[in-house]
């Protein structure tokens, strides 16, 4: 007759830190990020080689190369369900540049062309922007203090860019929207030191800290337009930084 007492006293001592941390941590409001984002456009994949060109490729890689570029960006979010897992909606921004030195004929007039770089700098500049939808299964996490939560995420994208000569001048400009699709896993840093969690939900209202990787797949081409360029990723990109949950 004593089992059933002692197994219910077990269990209530088991759950009473989950529902001290319940009691304890701060309203959800949403979620801030702050990370960085891997950049190589598809660009050539709309131009053929161009005759005589650097290298036979495509203008961009003759111009920037096919290596990736490292961009910032910074995104906030709103809660909308918490109950299994967290749904936010929000918005993201950002900036990337990709620079080289520009290229020059010295042929003569008439002869094969000779290229070679010239003294001045062109630069590629881009604000990617999102409109996102995010699912968070932070549910182990949040009731079990298991450290990792997977996220997947819909966005719709609109890319502002320009390119400026080596004067500074913008030569062209334009946007390109699309879309994209992420997939990743946070983990959660609060698992590490819980006093100091505790103690920064009650001093800032931040919830949560998390450490963040993914992958995503952009399609930004203007939905197939033909006259648009090509600003997807020629296969994925790749991100990482810090989402604070508050």
């Amino acid at each position: 007759m004593r089992r059933v007492p002692l197994a219910l006293a077990v269990s209530l001592a088991a759950l009473a830190p989950l529902t001290a941390r319940a009691q304890t941590s701060s309203p959800r409001w949403g979620s801030f990020e702050l990370g960085t984002s891997s950049f190589a456009p598809n660009v050539d994949s709309a131009f053929a080689p161009i005759p005589g060109g650097p290298t036979g490729a495509g203008p961009w890689e003759q111009m920037f190369g096919i290596h990736r570029r490292w961009g910032l960006r910074v995104g906030l979010s709103k809660t909308v369900f918490d109950g299994f897992g967290a749904l936010d909606v929000g918005l993201r921004t950002g900036y990337v540049r990709a620079g080289a030195k520009g290229f020059v004929n010295t042929a003569p007039d008439g002869q094969p062309a000779i290229w070679v770089r010239s003294g001045d700098t062109t630069y590629f500049h881009m604000i990617p922007t999102s409109a996102m939808v995010t699912y968070r299964f932070d549910w182990f996490a949040e009731r079990f203090n298991v450290p990792l939560a997977p996220y997947g995420r819909f966005a719709f994208e609109r890319y502002n860019w320009w390119v400026e000569n080596g004067n500074g001048a913008t030569k062209q400009k334009g946007a390109t929207n699309g879309w994209s699709i992420t997939g990743g896993v946070a983990l959660l840093l609060d698992f590490f030191d819980p006093g100091l969690a505790r103690e920064l939900d009650a001093e800032t209202g931040i919830n949560h800290t998390y450490l963040f990787l993914d992958v995503t797949k952009t399609q930004v081409d203007d939905f197939g337009a033909s006259r648009s360029w090509d600003l997807s990723e020629r296969d994925v990109s790749y991100g990482a930084g810090l989402m604070f949950v508050f």
